[in-house]
């Protein structure tokens, strides 16, 4: 959706707004009331549900009627308690009054031609710098896509060059897992360019319903070179809003992804900022999403996942998922091997973000110090014994020889610790009824092996 602006046709306003763009300025009455007039005006007109748009203007008028903006001690502080109450009538989590008057003049100031392209140059070179928001796309153990983006850009044909060559990372991938946890959103037309990856036909996705118009809006399978079609994991959290959520709501409800995480903020709202004078703007929701399948949007309500999970952790939880699907399917004991493997890593990790969270799992000092020692292996498989040594609270395993740095060993369970890096490795430590440490079993990609505690 384009930025749409505001200008509010009362003469005066242009002299008398010109006089406040000092945000340690005061309102007089006469600033104050043509302030209110003029918000209410351009919320009447632009938000998408007229009904709710009068609840949030007769309220701020009444506030202004028993003098509560009277008090405020400049412009900023002003905006902010008109904001509090509009919002406190009908909440819009992309609705936002507030004082910028830079932003306000750009609003009113007609942009040259020349001024446009400039612009545009300084806003692409700035994508470009960003990667257009592309974060990260991997293979992860497993043959496991892994794609994260944290907004969708504006400028949909300079961006698609690069989602398509990060896309095509993961086009023969068994699963894919899309992490939108830290999405903002953005433009709808990138998250629909995006979308089209998935579909093999036109399919509905969400449509967007304006006062004046309705732009319907469904995967075009000719846009792209490639589709993705492998099974899809879209990870999600509190702070995935807007665009994000219409990317998730329109996979999740074709039937096309499996969302992992927390509900989402609950922002459906297309909005637009509108220069009221006076160096205020207002963000105003004009229009609103709809689906065909559910017959609403998540407006308020957010999107929710398949799997609840607390965020945090929502990848290792997918991956388990993955994991565990693929191995049922596996065709050979190879194959069963390396996903065991994979499995037990990521629950593994699944289980050490819950307790770190939690703080579910507790050991002592003492206990600590009793698993340090000398492990030599049962197996002649290293001619060196191996070491367990405690200092600061907590517990490393050792190479003897320094040939490598001591890996910190992080509990997951009494007896489980995992070490505190990408390998995957964890060591289950075995006691006897009396609590005396006999030895460690040690995991890692080829197998387990046993080590007899000796000193």
């Amino acid at each position: 959706m384009k930025i749409k602006s505001y200008l509010l046709s009362i003469f005066i306003l242009i002299s008398v707004f010109t006089k406040a763009q000092n945000a340690g300025n005061k309102l007089n009455n006469k600033q104050l009331k043509l302030v209110i007039d003029s918000l209410s005006a351009a919320i009447n007109k632009n938000y998408i549900f007229p009904d709710k748009a009068k609840l949030m203007t007769d309220a701020v008028k009444a506030q202004y009627k028993k003098g509560a903006y009277n008090n405020a001690k400049d412009v900023r502080e002003l905006s902010d308690l008109i904001n509090k109450d509009i919002l406190a009538a009908h909440f819009d989590g992309h609705f936002r009054f507030y004082f910028d008057p830079e932003y306000a003049k750009m609003i009113d100031t007609p942009m040259s031609d020349s001024l446009r392209v400039q612009q545009y140059r300084i806003d692409l070179k700035e994508m470009q710098s960003r990667s257009f928001d592309f974060i990260k796309a991997e293979v992860l153990a497993g043959n496991i896509g892994y794609l994260r983006w944290d907004g969708f850009v504006g400028m949909v044909d300079e961006a698609a060059p690069t989602f398509k060559s990060a896309f095509k990372i993961v086009e023969h991938t068994k699963a894919l897992i899309i992490d939108m946890r830290t999405n903002g959103g953005g433009s709808p037309d990138m998250v629909l360019h995006t979308q089209n990856y998935f579909f093999n036909k036109k399919v509905g996705m969400n449509h967007i319903f304006s006062r004046m118009d309705t732009i319907m809006r469904y995967t075009d399978p000719s846009k792209t070179e490639f589709k993705l079609n492998m099974p899809v994991f879209i990870l999600t959290a509190r702070r995935t809003f807007s665009g994000a959520e219409d990317f998730t709501y329109g996979l999740k409800f074709a039937n096309r992804a499996t969302v992992v995480g927390d509900t989402t903020g609950g922002g459906a709202h297309p909005t637009g900022g509108f220069s009221i004078g006076m160096g205020f703007v207002v963000n105003i929701p004009f229009a609103r999403s709809y689906h065909e399948v559910t017959m609403t949007d998540w407006e308020g309500t957010g999107v929710r996942p398949d799997v609840p999970v607390n965020s945090e952790y929502a990848l290792y939880k997918a991956q388990t998922l993955i994991y565990n699907d693929l191995k049922s399917k596996a065709e050979d004991e190879r194959q069963k091997n390396d996903l065991q493997w994979a499995l037990d890593v990521a629950q593994n990790k699944l289980s050490l973000a819950k307790q770190i969270l939690s703080d579910s799992v507790t050991v002592s000092t003492g206990y600590l110090k009793n698993l340090a020692g000398e492990y030599k292996p049962k197996v002649e498989i290293s001619p060196l014994p191996m070491l367990i040594v405690f200092k600061g609270n907590n517990i490393y395993r050792r190479v003897p020889n320094g040939a490598a740095p001591d890996a910190r060993l992080s509990p997951i369970s009494a007896t489980r610790f995992v070490y505190d890096d990408d390998s995957g490795r964890y060591m289950d430590f075995v006691l006897d009824k009396d609590g005396k440490v006999l030895g460690v079993n040690v995991t890692r990609w080829d197998g387990t092996n046993y080590f007899e505690k000796i000193k």
